[in-house]
């Protein structure tokens, strides 16, 4: 269903998604349909155990380099906006100028993990979670902070901003600096039902707000200014840019589950369960987080560390893939904790590591890999059922992302979950989101709840397979039942410096 709200806005848009490993820019019609998409990758390095970084100059450079491809297949006259979404959880440190001093850290990055230990207390007592839903843990600012101030410390005093790499780029482009609500509600120090950043956490840190951009709607614009952005890309310099938010939120909204009791499971390299909501969403027992979308939307949740990639671990380890067995809900195999880079959600240990529990001489290739995807989806359900506590069981569950659109990933997490999902088949849900947010901002429509229901393709149902769900509901309780076991072991096995 296309929009026509304003008649004089040329006909594309233009989206930008910074990821993690990867930028993908899409091209996007009235009609929401995708024409054009490309990607460039660029790595992470950890020069040190727990380190997790990259250098923000390649990856402004790949997204020149991509939006330039997008534009030598149109005619720079064809787009109406430039939209963008963007990773969550990165942190960079520059100068007056915006100079980077350090490399930018992504939510791998797990160096604050000791400052997290010895703020918890503190964090408790004062309550802070009240005000940012942010579970203290080294993917968040506060405990960043503090690592940079101890370790760092001349280099702290040269920081004269701490951003985001979408802030640090729309920057460059735009001469704004300006952070939305939908990033800064994921970085820990934004009081979200104030909307700003939280004067009690920066006190706390001796942390100046003059430290921390502006705040703005996501759907903020700004022109694109001349300079070497818009000669690089071939952009006209005064476009609209469209500050857009946080990856995982937007995702529901691409996904046209954005409404209240509507669910999106995404399960790409790491994963994500969220949930929408009219007003922020606190946990009593501080176990999820809440991150803004926009247009007075809030995105309740969790998130794993561990999804696909524990599955190209063991591809790589052993030298198979998914393509070489079939699932087997018989099969003898072992049970297999997938916490290979430590946990979010629901407990937050980022010294958690992986167990393949009742291991045997007689399990091969197919038992482990088995016990692979059933460890993913077992993160996930803890969520799941994490969310359906706080803000009720949903009416609707998309599955999203790489591995859970596979042909094994979608039927176990669908399995283990024990309920009907819908299997997205969207490109890129995120970018989609971008799109839609840029659409608003344009005025082309009044509230995002406005979109019908028509504009979003109806996706393919998968049934669970009773005997298989309830041979999981026992299985899930032994996983647990494994983990609460083993829990207060992590920290004495970290501390010998094996893993």
């Amino acid at each position: 269903m296309p929009f026509r709200g304003c008649k004089k806005l040329a006909e594309l848009i233009l989206t930008v998604d910074i990821g993690t490993s990867s930028c993908k820019v899409c091209v996007f019609n009235r009609e929401g349909e995708i024409l054009f998409s490309t990607k460039r990758n660029y790595p992470t390095f950890s020069p040190q155990p727990g380190f997790a970084e990259q250098n923000p100059i390649e990856i402004y450079k790949n997204i020149k380099q991509a939006i330039r491809e997008a534009v030598d297949s149109f005619s720079a006259s064809s787009f109406s906006a430039l939209g963008f979404d963007t990773m969550l959880h990165s942190s960079l440190l520059v100068d007056g100028e915006g100079n980077p001093l350090y490399p930018l850290l992504n939510w791998m990055d797990t160096r604050s993990a000791q400052e997290v230990e010895d703020m918890r207390n503190e964090y408790r007592q004062y309550g802070f979670y009240k005000q940012s839903a942010a579970p203290l843990h080294t993917i968040f600012n506060p405990p960043r902070v503090r690592w940079f101030k101890k370790n760092m410390p001349e280099l702290w005093r040269k920081t004269q901003k701490m951003v985001t790499i979408k802030d640090w780029i729309l920057w460059n482009i735009t001469g704004v600096l300006s952070c939305d609500f939908s990033t800064a509600s994921a970085t820990g120090l934004l009081d979200l039902r104030k909307v700003s950043w939280s004067k009690d956490i920066l006190n706390w840190l001796q942390l100046s707000e003059d430290h921390l951009p502006p705040l703005c709607p996501p759907e903020n614009v700004v022109p694109l200014k001349e300079g070497d952005f818009s000669a690089d890309t071939g952009l006209m310099p005064g476009l609209p840019v469209v500050w857009g938010g946080g990856d995982g939120p937007f995702a529901n909204l691409g996904e046209g589950a954005f409404r209240e009791k509507e669910m999106v499971v995404t399960v790409g390299s790491s994963g994500a369960v969220r949930m929408c909501q009219l007003a922020p969403v606190f946990d009593p027992q501080e176990r999820g987080w809440c991150y803004y979308l926009a247009d007075g939307i809030w995105v309740g949740g969790g998130a794993i560390n561990n999804g696909g990639i524990v599955y190209s671990w063991m591809r790589d380890l052993l030298g198979k893939g998914a393509e070489d067995f079939e699932l087997d809900i018989h099969r003898e195999r072992p049970l297999f904790l997938p916490f290979l880079t430590g946990e979010r959600s629901p407990n937050w240990k980022a010294n958690a590591r992986g167990i393949l529990f009742g291991l045997s001489y007689f399990h091969d290739f197919a038992s482990l890999m088995q016990a692979a995807f059933e460890g993913v989806a077992f993160r996930v359900r803890s969520i799941y059922d994490m969310l359906c506590e706080i803000m009720g069981r949903p009416e609707r569950v998309v599955l999203s992302g790489g591995f859970a659109q596979t042909e094994k990933g979608k039927r176990v997490i669908c399995d283990v979950l024990g309920r009907k999902v819908e299997v997205s088949n969207l490109p890129s849900a995120s970018a989609r989101g971008a799109f839609l947010v840029s659409l608003k901002a344009l005025g082309e429509v009044k509230r995002l709840m406005e979109i019908p229901d028509a504009f979003f393709p109806r996706n393919p149902v998968l049934e669970p397979i009773a005997e298989h769900a309830l041979f999981y509901d026992q299985l899930y309780e032994l996983y647990w039942e494994v983990y609460r076991r083993n829990v207060d072991l992590f920290e004495r096995f970290v501390a010998l410096k094996l893993a």
